[in-house]
């Protein structure tokens, strides 16, 4: 398996610890994401250190206020190393009115602009805010010639169509897991298997059966498996297909345990 999107740059882990158990978990790599400018350093110097481990950099809608242009030029610079297989997660969240819309839209164009200079795919962050979000990815289409992933996909049924029929990728998290996730068999079952992606976005979201304590890489399993109940297919299957979802958007990645 694949954990595409991980936050492994946050404090609370042992990076080392969970590097050393990747085999036993069955993990053949995992993405750590950037949010904001020391996660996304942080996210490299791990992608640098740790063989499996591989990084996207990029600054979060809530993290975007006081993005300056050396921000972005750094970024851009980050995204040139060998390890960095994605620019991201960047995007919009209506949700909170931590930092307003406008804020949030300029940031994303620039880093629009930037995933153009960097050629590589893009990872969105996308929270209740889909009219603005599609207004902007449909006016920089010509940016994301290296294709897209939408994290921790949490819209409609329609919205999912609309970007995978685009190319993008579909990722799922945890929260497919829940009690309460009632419309993704639907939107699950509609989407084309080669579009599918898993993730954890540990160490939020953390799945069933282990809901309330940290998130870990090896979780990314119980998507698997919900997926694979979802499709009435073999979990077996699902991994294989999630895998090679992931090496194809993300082709940075080596393929197979090292």
């Amino acid at each position: 398996m694949i954990d595409s999107h991980a936050h492994l740059n946050d404090d609370r882990y042992d990076v080392s610890a969970v590097v050393s158990a990747m085999d036993e978990d069955e993990l053949d790599a995992v993405v750590v994401v950037g949010y904001d400018m020391p996660s996304s350093r942080k996210a490299v110097f791990l992608a640098e250190k740790y063989d499996r481990l591989y990084a996207a950099v990029g600054v979060h809608p809530s993290d975007c206020r006081g993005l300056t242009d050396g921000d972005i030029d750094e970024l851009v610079r980050l995204a040139a190393l060998d390890k960095t297989v994605a620019f991201g997660e960047i995007g919009l969240d209506y949700f909170y009115d931590d930092v307003d819309r406008s804020t949030q839209k300029d940031a994303l164009a620039r880093q629009l602009e930037a995933v153009k200079r960097a050629d590589l795919p893009a990872v969105f962050h996308l929270r209740d805010a889909y009219e603005d979000m599609y207004e902007m990815i449909r006016s920089h289409r010509d940016c994301l010639s290296s294709g897209a992933v939408m994290h921790c996909f949490s819209g409609s049924k329609e919205t999912a169509l609309l970007y995978a029929d685009m190319g993008f990728y579909i990722s799922f998290s945890g929260s497919i897991t829940f009690k309460n996730a009632t419309k993704f068999p639907d939107i699950i079952k509609a989407l084309p298997l080669d579009r599918i992606l898993i993730e954890t976005d540990c160490p939020y979201l953390t799945p069933v059966p282990h809901r309330g304590e940290l998130n870990y890489p090896a979780y990314v399993r119980f998507q698997a498996m919900k997926i694979a109940e979802i499709l009435d297919m073999p979990v077996q299957k699902i991994e294989e297909i999630t895998r090679q979802n992931t090496y194809d958007i993300f082709k940075k990645i080596k393929r197979g345990r090292i």
